[in-house]
């Protein structure tokens, strides 16, 4: 380990203490809402769509937990009645206890895929957490808060079209495991931004829904374009914003996606997802944290030859660059018969910042090393102009 790496290593730990030393139970909401277990799913989902929520509570008697309700459950489960009951798909919540560090609950967030999570003692909901009290502790953490916006954002961000139509929109979100995306014009300018929730809200004032997959965007005319649903003139912020800065505005705005444009080019996004996700590399942990997201059944035998790849690729990382955070997410664009064409997502953190990339293949295995190998070039390419900088400031002094 280099000095500098040193260095690095002792200001992370200098941060986790001040994190860690933030109580969840001072951040969280004692005041909260939940739904019945015999409630209409319609009922259900207008609640939370009001209300602006991801997941919600199960409880018959607004104290003791019963499960819980999220939208990317109905994502799923598009076939059920409107006219089903609440219990019909509440699923058993992660324990999340009030004396959890804050590290920990954000990353129980990324890996659960969750919004919103009630943090239960002794089987009594005592609040709720949410992502957004994970932004109110990068803005207002030093240091943490002032960390640039360009050393986490999505770099490569898919786009969509405003000519093009939700159904492939939709498909494309699904596949990247994401809910919103920026729309570009034919010269990559900002005009729009579009989401799953923007999709549902036009279904909703459409027509009448029998289906959850009707309220949540699973059907609409294939003729409608994204330029109809978009939100045009989105919050974007420049490049130079801190992640405090971007905190404060999605806390203010309540959004949870900001590109970042420089004279309406976009050059990347970020999202509260990002924010989390640098509060969760603080956690302090024996090993790296790595997450395979969109793996189906039949894929499930692979992934023993996928977490060894990237094991592998991660050792020769971790001597240059001590790795921090994986998450990898596989998506199915294209089918031929039997055979299925993969795009593969993946995002690295290190302690010099964080990393997007992505490839695809008919092999699912061969898209995992070609990804990684993506992967190991840009750590050397980034340690390589790390030190050509440091050459050359050296010889800037010596002048």
């Amino acid at each position: 380990m280099t000095a500098e790496e040193l260095v690095g290593m002792n200001k992370k730990e200098m941060l986790r203490a001040k994190i860690e030393s933030i109580r969840l139970s001072d951040v969280m909401d004692e005041e909260f809402v939940t739904v019945r277990p015999d409630d209409r799913l319609g009922d259900v989902l207008a609640r939370m769509t009001e209300l602006d929520l991801h997941e919600i509570p199960v409880s018959k008697d607004g104290k003791r937990i019963e499960g819980l309700v999220s939208y990317g459950t109905m994502l799923r489960r598009k076939n059920l009645s409107t006219e089903a009951k609440a219990s019909t798909i509440m699923v058993s919540p992660p324990n999340v206890p009030p004396d959890a560090a804050i590290t920990e609950v954000a990353e129980i967030l990324l890996r659960e895929g969750y919004r919103q999570l009630p943090i239960v003692e002794d089987g009594r909901i005592a609040g709720v957490v949410s992502r957004s009290h994970i932004l109110s502790v990068v803005k207002n953490v030093q240091d943490v808060q002032d960390v640039p916006v360009e050393s986490i954002m999505t770099t490569d961000a898919r786009t969509v079209g405003g000519k093009d139509r939700v159904v492939d929109a939709v498909t494309t979100m699904r596949n990247l495991d994401i809910r919103i995306m920026p729309v570009v014009d034919d010269p990559g300018r900002i005009m729009g931004i579009v989401g799953i929730k923007d999709i549902a809200n036009y279904n909703w004032r459409e027509k009448r829904r029998q289906t959850i997959g009707e309220v949540v965007g699973n059907s609409y005319p294939a003729d409608v374009l994204v330029e109809s649903v978009m939100i045009e003139e989105p919050v974007t912020i420049p490049p130079g914003t801190t992640v405090g800065e971007a905190a404060g505005i999605m806390l203010d705005r309540r959004i949870s996606t900001l590109p970042v444009v420089d004279d309406r080019e976009l050059l990347g996004v970020v999202t509260t997802f990002d924010l989390v996700e640098l509060v969760a590399s603080f956690r302090r942990r024996d090993m790296m944290y790595m997450q395979i997201t969109g793996l189906e059944n039949e894929d499930r035998f692979e992934s023993e030859q996928m977490e060894r790849i990237i094991t592998q690729s991660m050792q020769k990382i971790a001597r240059i660059i001590p790795p921090l955070m994986f998450s990898l997410h596989v998506g199915k664009y294209k089918q031929e018969g039997l055979k299925t064409k993969y795009s593969l997502n993946g995002r690295l953190v290190t302690i010099d910042g964080v990393m997007n990339s992505n490839s695809s293949q008919w092999d699912l295995i061969q898209a995992t090393a070609d990804l990684m190998a993506i992967f190991e070039r840009r750590v050397i390419e980034r340690k390589e102009e790390k030190l050509e900088h440091r050459r050359r400031s050296r010889n800037i002094g010596h002048r």
